[in-house]
C-alpha cells in the first residue's frame, strides 16, 4: 500500500483571508455550475466564455490561497519546492474531472502549434497504453474490469512512476510545466519538506518522504463534482488517459467553440 500523505493543521477557517479566498473560489464554481451549455457540450462541442473565465479565476485564486497556507505562521518546516524542480512530474497525475481535461485541452489547442499537439497526443497515447499494460498484469483472465480504489490501481500507480516517464507536458529543458495556468488540481496542492532527489521514485524514501498538501473543502469539491456530473462525460483517472480520451472521443481534434456574451456571473475584480 502507499503510505498515506501526512496532512499538517490547516489556517483555522475562521481566519478571514483563508475564508474570504475559500467564498472566492466558491463563487466562481457557482458561476460555472449555473451556465448553460455543459449539459449539451457533448453535442454542440461548444462551450461559453465564461466558463474559461471562472474556472481559471477559480483556479487562481487556489493558488492564492496555496500561498497563504505554506506561509502559515504555523508552518515550522521549510518547502523544498522550486521553479524548474520537476522530480515529481513523473508521477501519474490522477483524479482528473472533465472541467480540468477540458481546460487543459482548451489551452493546448490555442494556443500550441499543430506540431506540438500532435507530438503531445501521441506522447500521452505511450503513456496511457503503458499504464494500462502495467495494470493489466494484475488482472487475472475472465476478471472484471478494476476501478475505484482497487489496491491494484495503486501499485500500478507506484510501478508506473518507477519508469521514470516524465509528463508529456513537461518541458523536460526547462523542468517547467508548458501547462502551468491550466494545470491540474492534483498538480497544485503538493509540496515536498524533503530535498528534490527524494521525489525520484527510485529513491529509497519516495513512499516516505514529508510532504505538505493544501486540501480544499469539502464543499469546493462538491461544486467540482456538480460541474463534473453536469458535462455528462466521466474522463479516465488520469492525465494521459483523460487528455487522449477528450481529444479523440469528444473533440476529435477539433477546438472548443467559444461562445462570447453568455450567461453567468461577473468576474470578482
Amino acid at each position: 500500500m502507499i503510505q498515506p500523505l501526512p496532512i499538517l493543521p490547516e489556517p483555522s477557517a475562521s481566519e478571514a483571508e483563508y475564508q474570504q479566498t475559500i467564498a472566492e473560489i466558491r463563487r466562481h464554481l457557482e458561476a460555472v455550475r449555473d451556465l448553460p451549455g455543459l449539459d449539451t457540450f457533448q453535442k454542440t462541442r461548444a462551450l461559453p466564455a465564461a466558463f474559461f473565465e471562472h474556472f481559471n479565476a477559480a483556479l487562481a485564486a487556489y493558488d492564492r490561497l496555496i500561498d497563504y497556507v505554506l506561509g502559515y505562521k504555523g508552518e515550522d518546516q521549510q518547502i523544498q519546492c522550486k521553479r524548474g524542480c520537476c522530480n515529481c512530474c513523473v508521477d501519474l497525475v490522477r483524479g482528473m474531472t472533465t472541467p480540468e481535461i477540458a481546460n487543459i485541452y482548451h489551452y493546448v489547442r490555442t494556443n500550441w502549434d499543430f506540431e506540438a499537439r500532435r507530438q503531445a497526443f501521441t506522447y500521452h497515447a505511450e503513456s496511457a497504453e503503458l499504464f494500462t499494460n502495467l495494470l493489466l498484469k494484475r488482472v487475472q483472465p475472465g476478471e472484471p474490469p478494476v476501478t475505484g480504489r482497487d489496491d491494484r490501481i495503486a501499485q500500478t500507480h507506484i510501478e508506473y512512476n518507477q519508469q521514470k516517464r516524465p509528463c508529456g507536458f513537461l518541458n523536460q529543458q526547462t523542468g517547467e510545466c508548458r501547462i502551468y495556468p491550466v494545470r491540474p488540481l492534483a498538480c497544485r496542492y503538493f509540496f515536498s519538506f524533503d530535498p528534490p532527489e527524494m521525489c525520484t521514485p527510485s529513491h529509497e524514501m519516495y513512499l516516505k518522504r514529508s510532504t505538505r498538501t493544501v486540501h480544499l473543502p469539502e464543499e469546493v469539491h462538491a461544486l467540482i463534482r456538480a460541474i463534473d456530473h453536469k458535462f455528462g462525460f466521466r474522463p479516465l483517472n488520469y492525465l494521459s488517459g483523460a487528455f487522449c480520451q477528450f481529444a479523440a472521443e469528444v473533440m476529435r481534434g477539433a477546438e472548443i467553440a467559444v461562445a462570447n456574451g453568455a450567461a453567468g456571473a461577473p468576474l470578482a475584480e
